[in-house]
C-alpha cells in the first residue's frame, strides 16, 4: 500500500519521551512509534453512521433493543442502532414515563 509523508509538530518533551522509548529498544525509530500510535488511535475510533428514521421507527428499534439487552446506555443504543442520540434520549424518556423502561 502506498504511503504518504506527513509533517507533525511535537513539544520538546514529547520528542524526548519518544526518543527514550526508541533508545530503550521498544521501537525501532521515532517514525515507527508515530505510525503505531496513529494506528492504535484510529483503531479505537470509529465513525458512527446516523440513519435518518422517524421517531416511531426509532421507538420500535429501541424497544426491541431493550427487550434483547435489558440494560444499556443511551450512547450504546445510539451507536449500535445508528440513531441520533437526541432521539434515543427522547424515546427512552417517553418509554420511561410509560413504565416500559427504567
Amino acid at each position: 500500500m502506498p504511503t504518504q509523508m506527513l509533517g507533525v509538530r511535537l513539544t520538546e518533551r514529547e520528542e524526548e519521551e519518544i526518543k527514550k522509548l526508541v533508545g530503550a529498544g521498544l521501537y525501532v525509530s521515532v517514525s515507527e512509534f508515530i505510525r503505531e500510535s496513529v494506528r492504535k488511535n484510529l483503531g479505537t475510533l470509529k465513525a458512527i453512521q446516523i440513519r435518518n428514521v422517524s421517531k416511531s421507527v426509532a421507538k420500535k428499534e429501541i424497544f426491541d433493543y431493550m427487550k434483547k439487552h435489558k440494560e444499556a446506555y443511551a450512547s450504546d443504543i445510539s451507536e449500535e442502532l445508528g440513531l441520533d442520540l437526541d432521539i434515543v434520549f427522547s424515546v427512552l424518556k417517553e418509554l420511561n414515563s410509560k413504565g416500559i423502561v427504567e
